[in-house]
């Protein structure tokens, strides 16, 4: 199995003290999601490879350092690929994205349009997705909602990305959580071109929203277009493999449509790495 969507990231370090509290909101009660390299390491047991990043967004207070992250792979090589970040909100932003790609041999992008404050049609990201096609990385985008008050919920929407791949047509692209909870935008966006992604990551504890989205995947056929990932802190591996494996068990004794078993293994087993380009 691979994983897609994993943070690391020290909330001490890498968070304005209003962005830790707001935290809180994800869980409803307060939480330090401080990513433990001990933990981490237990909690990818599952995984082959595991794709992982932290956020660059001033806007919301977060900034992960792209050596952080860099470090952390190093940790666990072998294990862990790690993505540089990029708010093109901020100064020399191009230089640092080349420097976390050159320098450190990041594998991809990592990008938060509704935490940095940005739509992703936005000019000032063309240069970026410009250099990310030619030299082949692929971006992770966050789309869907999140906790963090000063985020701009219209900045999340997955049509948004209808145009950027329409004059992108080789930049591969992966819309973190389906787009929640505007999961049926974002399977039409996906199901359009044959470049873009989307990943499942940190749904599975709201079931029957998860449900409706994988049925809807299924009846658009796009299944083949879903990527396996957990949102680590957030959510761990066994409970997101779980959640999956059992997204049909609320249905008993009802005559509702079920996720297909073929549905379900596939994407547990899906070789991500290779559709999104990475060694």
């Amino acid at each position: 199995m691979q994983n897609v969507h994993a943070h690391v990231w020290d909330q001490h370090l890498h968070f304005e003290p209003t962005t830790v509290r707001e935290a809180d909101i994800s869980r409803g009660h307060p939480i330090d999601i401080s990513v433990r390299m001990e933990q981490l390491r237990a909690d990818m047991l599952p995984f082959e490879r595991v794709i992982v990043f932290g956020m660059k967004a001033r806007l919301t207070g977060y900034w992960v350092p792209d050596d952080y992250v860099a470090e952390s792979v190093r940790q666990l090589p072998g294990k862990l690929v790690g993505f540089a970040g990029c708010d093109p909100t901020q100064p020399e932003y191009l230089e640092e994205l080349r420097y976390g790609l050159e320098s450190l041999h990041l594998a991809g992008v990592k990008m938060g349009p509704i935490y940095a404050g940005f739509d992703p049609r936005d000019e000032r990201c063309a240069p970026v997705y410009e250099y990310c096609q030619r030299n082949g990385y692929p971006i992770m985008m966050h789309s869907g909602t999140t906790y963090n008050s000063k985020a701009p919920l219209g900045l999340s929407r997955p049509w948004l990305w209808d145009e950027v791949a329409i004059r992108y047509p080789d930049l591969r692209i992966v819309l973190a959580h389906v787009g929640h909870p505007f999961c049926d935008e974002c399977l039409v966006v996906i199901r359009k071109h044959p470049h873009l992604y989307a990943d499942i990551s940190a749904l599975y504890y709201r079931p029957w929203q998860f449900y409706n989205m994988l049925i809807a995947a299924q009846e658009y056929k796009v299944t083949h277009k879903l990527l396996f990932g957990t949102d680590y802190p957030f959510a761990k591996a066994s409970e997101s493999i779980e959640g999956l494996e059992q997204v049909n068990r609320m249905l008993e004794g009802t005559a509702l449509p079920r996720v297909t078993a073929t549905t379900i293994e596939e994407i547990l087993h899906r070789d991500s790495f290779t559709l999104l380009g990475i060694q």
